[in-house]
């Protein structure tokens, strides 16, 4: 199994890029005023085997300790590959033969489970929440909750969640539009979820606070308060940037906490 995942992997990862490269940053605490917890470098570009995400995650010293690959051909359910130097901790969705399938390999195991996918007109998958979002703007800005088929990749399947909007008066006088995903359950109300902030001029992601898909070295999923500053957007990033974020050593020393 090891040896069809590093084949994926290299396949997300081949590629060089056709044209502008857009980049950006996120910032992530535990809390808004809380110190630096991590770094996540964005590199989004297209090259001649479809549009490519790379994401660097850096500890706050500058060292990075994860890397994640998406192939966005699909924009909502994205083939992605991540790991997680710091434990080994790798989880994604490929696919193989026309099938998708999900896998995870979790903090100490000697397997790596995997089970096919069934997508769902409303499925999503990693970072293809953004691009639903753009889809159904207008129906989330006029107060619609909309259901979801989200990946769970620990759970190895779709879970069933609703997204709305918020009326949150602090997000309006900075012109932002706040939504919030959470299970679709009548005990959602006691359960985690994840808000997530967007400028309403750009519809850019402005923040995000809830679980993040990374782990403590327990395996948990931290709770993280991230911001994506403007100020550190870039619509022409230098390729050397993307080049080093590629061959950047992963460091497992970095405890986010």
């Amino acid at each position: 199994m090891l040896s069809a995942l590093l084949l994926s992997l290299a396949a997300l990862s081949a590629g060089t890029p056709t044209g502008p490269i857009r980049a950006y940053t996120g910032i992530a605490r535990t809390a808004p005023d809380a110190d630096v917890l991590y770094r996540e470098q964005h590199f989004l570009f297209d090259s001649a085997d479809g549009p490519r995400e790379l994401v660097l995650y850096r500890c706050p010293d500058g060292r990075p300790f994860a890397r994640k690959w998406l192939d966005t051909r699909t924009p909502q359910t994205p083939d992605f590959a991540l790991l997680d130097a710091r434990s080994g901790y790798r989880e994604g969705v490929r696919t193989q033969d026309g099938r998708r399938e999900v896998y995870v390999h979790r903090v100490g195991a000697k397997d790596t489970p995997q089970a096919a996918l069934t997508m769902s007109p409303n499925a999503v998958i990693d970072s293809g929440f953004d691009a639903f979002v753009r889809t159904h703007w207008d129906a989330l800005a006029a107060g619609r909750t909309l259901k979801v088929e989200f990946l769970v990749p620990s759970r190895l399947k779709f879970m069933h969640f609703k997204v709305a909007r918020r009326d949150d008066p602090a997000a309006a006088r900075h012109d932002e539009m706040v939504l919030r995903l959470q299970l679709d359950s009548w005990i959602a109300f006691a359960l985690p979820h994840i808000d997530v902030g967007y400028a309403l001029d750009t519809r850019r992601l402005r923040w995000f606070r809830g679980l993040s898909n990374l782990r403590d070295l327990r395996g948990e999923n931290l709770t993280v308060s991230l911001r994506y500053p403007s100020d550190l957007r870039e619509d022409r990033a230098p390729a050397a940037a993307l080049q080093a974020a590629r061959d950047a050593s992963l460091d497992g020393r970095c405890r986010l906490r």
